[in-house]
């Protein structure tokens, strides 16, 4: 079998893991929960403005910084929005794990 093969065969096993489908099931609630996805774009974009202002070479305003501050506030306190930044965080723990598995057993 080659390695291809193989590296598809893991991929199909990633996608039924619990960490994949919470992460896919979590994401879809906050698509389809307005307020969440309000807050989503809404942090989006401010995050855009600040990074553009700091690319220009520009700080950002306090304006800026407090508009930032408050979404991220309204993001702490959505629950769909928490639980999804937590699958996300599983799901990254989990290929950290395989990648390291995978490293570990080409340098033995």
């Amino acid at each position: 079998m080659s390695v291809f093969q193989k590296a598809k065969e893991l991929a199909l096993e990633i996608k039924q893991s619990q960490e994949y489908q919470e992460v896919r099931r979590t994401g879809q609630d906050v698509q389809n929960n307005e307020e969440a996805r309000q807050i989503v774009e809404d942090i989006q974009n401010a995050q855009a403005q600040i990074e553009f202002f700091q690319n220009s070479g520009m700080p950002p305003s306090e304006e800026q910084i407090e508009e930032f501050n408050n979404i991220r506030l309204k993001m702490q306190g959505n629950s769909l929005i928490q639980a999804y930044l937590k699958a996300q965080d599983d799901y990254s723990q989990l290929m950290q794990q395989i990648n390291q598995s995978i490293s570990d057993e080409v340098n033995n």
